[in-house]
């Protein structure tokens, strides 16, 4: 049976429990946490998730605390080790099983020699801790970093040299780059999945929104006898209004494929 999931990412700025409550009164059995501060990545807030009728089966780290995450300066190294233990304990509580991360950004060449290896033991660091939980972690691709294609994407992820990180595949970030989805997803064979639509210079949209091929799309990832999730993350600017009903439609087109 098909995983279905939905980003709360897609329902902001509602607060993050309540898009819980929303996913979970449309249906869904499962969802996608974004963070959106610090207080959503504890055990407190855990706590209160563990309540709710939703699983958090992944999360992803918190874009508004990514300059903690990047940052090669050692008290914010220490500070995202900080971030992160908290992170995967309320992971842990909640019955996380993915935490997705993006890959190194382009960066001009000083930037990039001072900043690649502390940012790359974060990402170890990360791994590590989330492997103690069984929780993996997904490197998504993405058109501003390094794993921008899926042989950047796949390197990337060997470079970090750590056996808890795999690739996993955002259908509107392949497009951004220039590329279709299905040779994105054959070639990188994916862990995770975020899926939105795209129309010319119109990102993230609904399902069914846009110029994606969905039905290839999906027969492209059974091939490969895909098991995790299918997480839906359009971009929220499109959920201000009517969100339940949007919400519905978008489960409903998936499962018809």
């Amino acid at each position: 049976m098909m995983r279905i999931s939905f980003s709360t990412a897609a329902l902001y700025p509602r607060l993050s429990i309540d898009a819980l409550k929303l996913l979970s009164d449309c249906g869904l059995k499962e969802a996608e946490l974004m963070p959106q501060c610090y207080y959503e990545t504890t055990v407190n807030f855990a706590k209160e998730v563990s309540n709710l009728n939703i699983k958090v089966s992944s999360i992803h780290f918190p874009l508004c605390l990514f300059s903690v995450l990047y940052n090669p300066y050692p008290g914010m190294v220490q500070e995202a080790k900080e971030l992160i233990d908290n992170l995967i304990q309320a992971g842990s509580i909640m019955g996380t099983e993915i935490v997705v991360i993006h890959p190194f950004p382009k960066m001009e060449e000083v930037k990039h020699a001072l900043f690649l290896q502390p940012v790359k033991e974060n990402f170890r660091y990360l791994a590590s801790k989330a492997q103690e939980k069984g929780i993996t972690i997904a490197l998504e691709n993405n058109p501003n970093s390094l794993g921008k294609t899926p042989e950047g994407l796949n390197k990337e992820v060997t470079d970090i040299a750590h056996d808890n990180i795999k690739p996993m595949v955002d259908t509107t970030e392949a497009w951004e780059a220039g590329i279709e989805p299905e040779p994105f997803i054959s070639k990188t064979k994916p862990i995770h999945l975020h899926l939105s639509d795209y129309k010319g210079d119109r990102k993230h949209l609904s399902l069914g929104k846009g110029d994606g091929d969905w039905k290839n799309i999906i027969k492209t990832i059974q091939s490969l006898d895909y098991k995790g999730i299918y997480v839906i993350e359009p971009a929220y600017k499109f959920y201000l209004e009517d969100a339940k009903h949007k919400i519905v439609q978008d489960k409903i087109f998936l499962e018809s494929l």
